[in-house]
């Protein structure tokens, strides 16, 4: 049983588990960072197995080094964040697309949508007047494109709608989503037609439990189920990420979580691990009391709380570990399940504006 499987199974029948605390995770993060740092390749970029994705494993990585508080100008991992930024810099076109013309083959705009949102918080990060310029010239462009390749019905797909007309579907709009957040945040302009499009486009793709489909159009019909926990958790730290609209789909998003965080059972890869990614935002952006303010009438045994998600989650990471300092993955390799588990254990450090609370 891998660590995100260990955690699901822990999160369903712990009873009252004790918090533990941050310095028992220190030696496990700081061993998890040098592992990371190592994979980087020359260029700046780091990879999945077999060399995919490449533009979605570097933001990852990124993200985690980010979240230890170095930032591209300062701390142990500035001189991989600045090399990181540089690689995305030297693969974005003038279209505005982040991702690199190999390794994304197929699924480009997914990897825009990571890279925007590490941009995003890189740029918030930095200190330096000349690089935030570039950054910020980097993500205008970025938000340029995001706007140009929305699809009329307010998603985004695998590739641009202008290659693949009607080709949305809500993964790659709530990544999209997440990323032009955190552009807003970094103080670039988002058109707010931009995002509310978006917005609504996930919540038609959710059904009256309150599951979110892989397609806004799914949602419709009849007994299609609770939808997918990937989209409905990613959904929920989407929005919970944000202060302007707040539909009423998003206390039926948060309502789901504690009950399917169990069908990632069966799920062992980085599909499962993302997955927890979500849950996890989500989780901490709720704290303690945001799940009851959120929702008033949900019952005191279905709310989901960071203290109790925190207990089980960590040491489950920590069990999983490797003796290198690595998470195991058998899909995309361990750089990318890395990457991730490291977001997770960092996320009280508080230090990427868009997973703050």
């Amino acid at each position: 049983m891998n660590a995100v499987a260990t955690i699901a199974l822990a999160v369903l029948t712990a009873a009252n588990p004790r918090e533990p605390t941050t310095d028992e995770f220190k030696p496990c993060v700081e061993k998890g960072l040098k592992w990371l740092a190592a994979q980087q390749h020359a260029d700046g970029s780091w990879a999945s197995r077999n060399d995919r994705y490449p533009t979605t494993t570097t933001t990852l990585a990124g993200l985690a080094l980010l979240a230890e508080g170095s930032t591209p100008q300062s701390g142990t991992y500035a001189h991989q964040l600045r090399k990181a930024v540089a690689w995305i810099d030297k693969n974005a076109t003038e279209s505005g697309l982040l991702a690199t013309s190999t390794g994304e083959t197929g699924r480009n705009v997914q990897g825009h949508a990571h890279a925007l949102l590490f941009l995003a918080c890189a740029h918030e990060t930095d200190d330096d007047p000349e690089c935030r310029k570039q950054i910020g010239k980097l993500l205008s462009r970025a938000v340029a494109f995001a706007e140009d390749s929305q699809g009329n019905r307010g998603g985004w797909g695998l590739v641009s709608s202008r290659e693949r007309a009607n080709g949305d579907d809500s993964f790659t709009t709530l990544l999209m989503l997440q990323g032009l957040f955190a552009a807003r945040k970094a103080g670039i302009a988002v058109p707010p037609k931009l995002t509310d499009a978006a917005t609504n486009y996930l919540v038609k793709a959710t059904n009256a439990a309150g599951g979110v489909f892989p397609r806004a159009i799914d949602a419709n019909f009849p007994g299609a189920g609770t939808g997918q926990v990937q989209l409905t958790s990613g959904s929920a730290a989407t929005l919970l990420m944000h202060d302007g609209l707040r539909p009423d789909a998003l206390r039926r998003w948060v309502a789901n979580l504690k009950p399917n965080i169990g069908l990632r059972l069966t799920r062992v890869n980085s599909a499962s691990a993302f997955t927890n990614l979500q849950i996890a935002r989500a989780a901490f952006a709720l704290g303690e009391n945001g799940h009851a303010r959120l929702d008033p009438n949900a019952l005191v045994t279905d709310l989901v709380r960071w203290s109790s998600y925190r207990a089980v989650a960590y040491g489950a990471l920590k069990t999983e570990q490797s003796a290198d300092g690595s998470w195991p993955d058998t899909l995309n390799g361990p750089a990318h399940s890395t990457a991730i588990a490291l977001i997770i254990l960092q996320l009280e450090n508080d230090y990427v504006p868009a997973f703050a609370r």
